[in-house]
């Protein structure tokens, strides 16, 4: 039995359902953020900009972010990973970081609010991971986007053993509250913000 097992459903969904779900980073409907009233933006870095190995972001990256300056963002890397992958991510895509954020923990979120000064309601993160980035961005108080990881890495060892993101995903899926397809096929569950996910319509 997992812990999540344990939790209400209320919880479930307070801490772990995202308010956005879409394929990548560049599918998310940045036009009905900004019309929200959100002026910051927080992006995860690994398997959600570039993969894990990737030495660098991908040119698309770069011009995105330079996209989302230009709608009046102010864009920010927020990592777990160490201090000098954030460093070097942040000079190839022009945007500040914060690197060994120690997400799911909210201590981040509350340096980058009060170093911007602004209100939670005008804060989105993004990233792939729905018990590090979905998890930590709603503790905190904020809007949450998912997006598919880049590349998965195959898991390894005993294929009995779970991970925390599997069992979730399955505890959510058995209960009804909300649906992730393993891979990415057409017609996907995904939605934008404000939007009701289709399999709840």
């Amino acid at each position: 039995m997992s812990s999540f097992s344990r939790m209400t459903d209320d919880y479930l969904r307070s801490l772990y359902i995202p308010h956005v779900y879409q394929h990548d980073i560049y599918a998310i409907d940045y036009q009905r953020l900004r019309d929200a009233g959100i002026t910051l933006l927080t992006f995860d870095i690994d398997d959600t900009i570039a993969t894990w190995l990737a030495a660098d972001p991908p040119k698309t990256a770069k011009t995105l972010m330079e996209y989302l300056k230009g709608m009046g963002f102010r864009v920010v890397l927020l990592t777990n990973n160490k201090d000098a992958r954030g460093s070097h991510f942040s000079q190839a895509l022009g945007v500040s970081c914060v690197a060994q954020a120690e997400k799911p923990l909210t201590a981040n979120f509350q340096r980058i609010q009060a170093r911007f000064g602004v209100e939670k309601s005008q804060m989105a993160h993004i990233g792939n991971s729905q018990t590090s980035d979905v998890a930590g961005g709603r503790a905190f108080g904020i809007t949450t986007c998912m997006v598919r990881a880049v590349w998965r890495v195959m898991e390894t060892g005993n294929p009995l053993v779970k991970s925390e993101g599997r069992k979730l995903r399955e505890e959510l899926l058995a209960r009804g509250l909300w649906r992730k397809h393993h891979k990415a096929v057409s017609g996907d569950q995904y939605y934008q913000l404000g939007e009701t996910p289709p399999y709840l319509r």
